[in-house]
């Protein structure tokens, strides 16, 4: 039985858990090959790391974006001005940057692949098998994948100022994964544990540890049934552009937070996600994931942030998890001691 214990941010395993080892258990073999070397995957094709922090070996802007070479016409006027100004924020903008900082993320330790380890399909198309976050677990989005501050509207910069100050407070607002509801597809990609990707003509289905999240991929949508009602993971559709696979997701039940903080997305929000396999030469292949979040209500422009997921097939076979015994539990009260949040 898990550890059902409650922190301000909900069941301890979300949030506590991040710092556990995992328990390893062999999973179903796939092809064999021998695999390369593990390696830290690049967070994206060029991209800066999520949360909007450049990579260790960033070299700054491409040459000449600021200006003629050094020693060039021009030189000693450039340094006189000194660098450009940063980007101008908007009230809204500003008004989230003097939030306190999200806490650091953390990833628990992980043992390298063996030799003999079974390795994912080479078909760019088949995304089958158990994947895990392989980046620290971001407790707030606020910058882009670019490291651009996120484009709130006034009125989504209140909704996360109001969620940030309750945890500093100490009277976190109740949220679904408190309540052991589906917390949407992007808080349950962010968590560190692992899931699995199941694959058929007409659909993909990911199936995640955590919560006993299920989130269903149509490829063919005029053969699906029609949900009797909308669905707190939404309805997501998605097709090929070459090897990446598009889905949009929208429709949802209620409006979800994209994360631990509580990054808002309405219930008319939608998300697009380009997930990707890359298998770089002298790596383990992986899963990027690029979203990309349109929400008119708390955001003025669509604005993208980017995860990669390590292939881990050791991890197939789950470990326990009964969040609904948690909160059935006579001991927990059953909005599991939270607090209702205000509406707008």
């Amino acid at each position: 039985m898990r550890n059902t214990t409650l922190t301000s941010f909900g069941p301890t395993r979300t949030l506590l858990g991040i710092a556990a080892t995992m328990v390893m258990a062999i999973g179903p073999q796939l092809t064999v090959a021998q695999p390369a070397p593990q390696g830290p995957p690049p967070p994206g094709a060029g991209f800066p790391a999520p949360g909007g922090q450049p990579p260790a070996d960033f070299q700054g802007p491409p040459p000449g974006i600021q200006g003629p070479p050094r020693g060039g016409p021009g030189d000693g006027v450039l340094a006189q001005l000194g660098p450009p100004p940063g980007p101008v924020l908007t009230p809204a903008q500003k008004l989230v940057a003097a939030l306190p900082p999200p806490a650091p993320g953390g990833m628990p330790p992980r043992p390298p692949l063996p030799a003999d380890a079974a390795m994912p399909s080479a078909d760019r198309h088949d995304l089958q098998g158990t994947w895990i976050h392989n980046l620290p677990l971001a407790f707030r989005s606020q910058n882009d994948m670019y490291g651009a501050a996120a484009p709130y509207t006034m009125a989504g910069a209140k909704v996360i100022a109001r969620r940030v100050q309750s945890l500093k407070d100490g009277k976190p607002f109740t949220n679904a994964s408190a309540l052991c509801r589906p917390p949407g597809p992007q808080w349950q990609f962010d968590l560190n544990f692992p899931f699995q990707i199941m694959q058929a003509k007409d659909r993909l289905e990911f199936i995640f540890e955590e919560y006993h999240g299920r989130w269903t991929i149509l490829l063919d949508p005029a053969k699906a049934a029609i949900p009797a009602r909308k669905s707190y993971m939404g309805t997501s559709v998605g097709h090929w552009d070459g090897n990446t696979l598009v889905v949009e997701t929208g429709d949802f039940r209620q409006a979800i937070w994209m994360d631990v903080d509580g990054t808002p997305l309405s219930a008319n929000g939608k998300l697009i996600q380009r997930i990707r396999k890359v298998a770089n030469a002298g790596q383990v292949p992986f899963l990027e994931v690029v979203t990309t979040i349109v929400d008119p209500a708390n955001y003025t422009a669509p604005w993208s942030i980017v995860r990669t997921y390590g292939w881990n097939p050791y991890l197939a076979l789950f470990t326990e998890y009964n969040c609904e015994e948690q909160i059935g539990d006579p001991g927990v009260k059953a909005d599991a001691g939270l607090v209702a949040e205000p509406k707008d």
